[in-house]
């Protein structure tokens, strides 16, 4: 009883640090559990793409658990130098090492039973309101969430370990440390750190090449192979320009005169300097925080806001029927798959169909020669599609005059240098004839504005049949590229678009004797495909509502982060700075004087990390853009408002944690100049 006793009044007395870590450890388990409960809930299981959200919701639990490891050891670590010096006092006390033992195990008993209690109350709860969103993001119909025990057991053995490796550190430090290094642990002098120039042309080699990696990424194939490398060494910069380059610039402030010796300055500019390598690491890990925050955002409620417009850009009709033969005479007609609409009470309207060779693949080699390539050599590579003049004519209701060897182009779905290189052309060359581009056209009227490929698309119409064959020829070589039949340069695809008034029972009936026309070839089993509107909205529902879920807890689990990470640098720094300030006041500051240092220095420390963030935001735009285009997400204006609002909301949440915490840093200052 005597241990319980003074085990919770140590946490009684201690709550400032105590609950801080309290609240992260319930948000923590509180999060975990949703998670759980969420890949178990019946209503996420019945949803049409239930697979691909509950492995979106799997990684995210992933993701998620590792950084509540994070949060948990580096918000007990503030909390055990706390500890520290009142452990030492027990000491001096009369108190033996066991005795704190059995006071550090009692309290994180206390710990581990209220923060799981309050998180899996809580999460469950916050599980019933997510699902809600979840749901409702994805147009699922099921709101169905069950309590899952194997949930409970799951996220009970994760934080138990948890827990239990803290308590053994504790018990180890506490059990391996003097009782006098126990009351100085708080009070170790810092030294003016010295100049780290190798580290600052490491780290500003490493942000240069990864900023370089983000704007010069070619394509969405790139890009998703580059952004990991381009954030590790990005990561790597920070900390290492942090540690580094912050140095070099206070000391550079130190040595103007007219700035360093006024009093605001004078010590905010002396206290940052010898608290650098304490705080360098904090204010990186919080710069890190804070970009993901952004990245994360942005690119998921990107990819779910601009669903729509992709769908949109897909489907000039609700319907459209792709039929790949040898020959045109075996492409269904129209006239049959309006038999088989009939046939299934369902009536077609505002038909029209259009036929095209099917896809090849080229780049643009040294010499600026359009060569096929194989598809595998995805670096510069477009693909590829012909039409003949008769066919865009009919397409678009507009005449094409073209003569011998020109050509009508059109691009879509590309933006990057590879892209653009046919902008800068007049003429496009196979490598056995040059073709004079006679228009580039912006858009070709009822053709699929949008794209699911990622590679950039190319389109080349052509004056005749004869131009039309030697350009097959030349693209469906299977010695250039990595087709599998010879002969599919006599292969066309006809698409065939239409509206209809179907519902889900007729179109599965309709849809399914359609595709009961198909037969098995070398180039491609599904030679009749059926596409829908409806269907695939709620397959980009599913996608794309899922990301941005996943994004947004991704998103408040970083904000968590920030937070908790400021809150303890201020409680920690505020503990340290009381003394100093309460010797410049003895000595003639002002309490003005001292507000002013205080409020610059805080700026200082609350403002870097923001700016650095936007700044990193700034230069992996270009490869956030990539990496929409490899998910199909249009390029658009809504992605730039979504971006400023994305860093407004964060502007405004960073300054309401520099608003809370910032008090706690005044309350630490000022508790002795009363």
């Amino acid at each position: 009883m005597f241990h319980f006793k003074l085990a919770f009044d140590s946490l009684r007395k201690n709550r400032e640090s105590y609950l801080p870590f309290l609240l992260a450890a319930s948000t923590a388990i509180a999060l975990n559990f949703l998670m759980q409960l969420l890949i178990d809930a019946p209503g996420v299981k019945s949803l049409m793409m239930a697979d691909i959200v509950r492995l979106l919701l799997v990684l995210g639990q992933v993701v998620i658990g590792l950084l509540s490891v994070v949060i948990m050891i580096y918000s007990y670590s503030f909390l055990r130098k706390g500890k520290q010096k009142e452990f030492g006092l027990y000491s001096i006390l009369g108190l033996k090492k066991k005795d704190l033992l059995k006071i550090s195990f009692i309290q994180q008993g206390i710990s581990f039973v209220a923060s799981l209690l309050i998180g899996l109350v809580s999460g469950f709860v916050f599980a019933k309101l997510m699902i809600l969103l979840l749901i409702k993001l994805i147009n699922g119909a099921s709101f169905k969430l069950d309590f899952s025990i194997p949930a409970l057991l799951f996220t009970v053995a994760i934080f138990t370990a948890i827990f239990f490796v803290l308590t053994i550190v504790d018990g180890v430090a506490v059990y391996r440390t003097k009782t006098l290094d126990l009351m100085k642990s708080e009070k170790k002098a810092a030294n003016q750190p010295k100049n780290r120039w190798l580290l600052f042309l490491l780290g500003l080699t490493a942000l240069v090449i990864g900023y370089g990696l983000s704007l010069t990424v070619p394509t969405p194939v790139k890009a998703i192979k580059q952004f990991f490398v381009a954030a590790l060494l990005i990561i790597i910069a920070t900390y290492l320009l942090f540690m580094a380059a912050s140095t070099l610039v206070l000391k550079a402030l130190q040595k103007k005169d007219s700035y360093y010796y006024q009093s605001k300055h004078f010590i905010t500019v002396s206290n940052m300097l010898f608290r650098m390598k304490q705080n360098a690491v904090g204010l990186a890990s919080i710069t890190l925080l804070s970009t993901m925050t952004l990245v994360v955002a942005l690119t998921t409620a990107s990819m779910f806001f601009g669903k729509s417009s992709l769908v949109n850009n897909l489907f000039p009709r609700t319907t459209i029927v792709s039929s790949t033969q040898s020959s045109a005479s075996n492409h269904p007609s129209f006239q049959s798959i309006q038999g088989s609409a009939k046939k299934d009470g369902i009536s077609i309207t505002n038909e029209y169909d259009f036929d095209t060779s099917v896809p090849f693949y080229a780049k643009f080699n040294e010499k600026g020669q359009f060569i096929p390539v194989p598809q595998s050599d995805n670096e510069g590579v477009h693909q590829g599609t012909l039409m003949k003049k008769s066919d865009y004519e009919k397409l678009t209701k507009q005449k094409a005059n073209l003569s011998d060897h020109e050509i009508l182009v059109y691009q879509k779905g590309g933006d990057s240098k590879d892209a653009k290189q046919l902008a800068h052309k007049s003429s496009l060359s196979d490598g056995k004839q040059r073709y004079q581009i006679k228009d580039k056209l912006s858009s070709i009227k009822n053709y699929p504005d949008g794209t699911n490929s990622v590679y950039p698309e190319i389109i080349i119409v052509t004056a005749n049949d004869a131009d039309y064959q030697e350009l097959a020829s030349t693209y469906f070589d299977s010695k250039a590229s990595d087709l599998v039949d010879e002969h599919m340069a006599s292969w066309t695809t006809r698409q065939i678009l239409f509206d209809t008034d179907a519902n889900d029972d007729q179109k599965d009936q309709f849809f399914g004797d359609l595709q009961n026309k198909n037969s098995a070839t070398p180039y491609n089993k599904s030679i009749i495909s059926v596409q829908d509107k409806s269907i695939v909205l709620k397959m980009s529902n599913a996608l794309y509502g899922g990301f941005f879920f996943i994004g947004i807890l991704f998103s408040l689990s970083f904000i968590l982060a920030t937070g908790l990470m400021i809150y303890y640098k201020q409680i920690s720094e505020g503990k340290a700075d009381r003394d100093q300030f309460d010797i410049l006041q003895k000595v003639g500051m002002s309490k003005n004087e001292i507000k002013k240092t205080i409020r610059s220095q805080i700026v200082w420390l609350f403002g870097l990390p923001i700016v650095v963030s936007i700044a990193h935001l700034g230069f992996a735009f270009p490869m956030i853009q990539k990496l929409l285009l490899a998910f199909a997400v249009p390029m658009s204006v809504a992605v730039y408002w979504i971006m400023a609002i994305t860093i407004l909301l964060m502007i405004v949440i960073y300054f309401a944690i520099y608003k809370i915490t910032s008090r706690t840093y005044f309350k630490q200052v000022t508790e002795l100049q009363r």
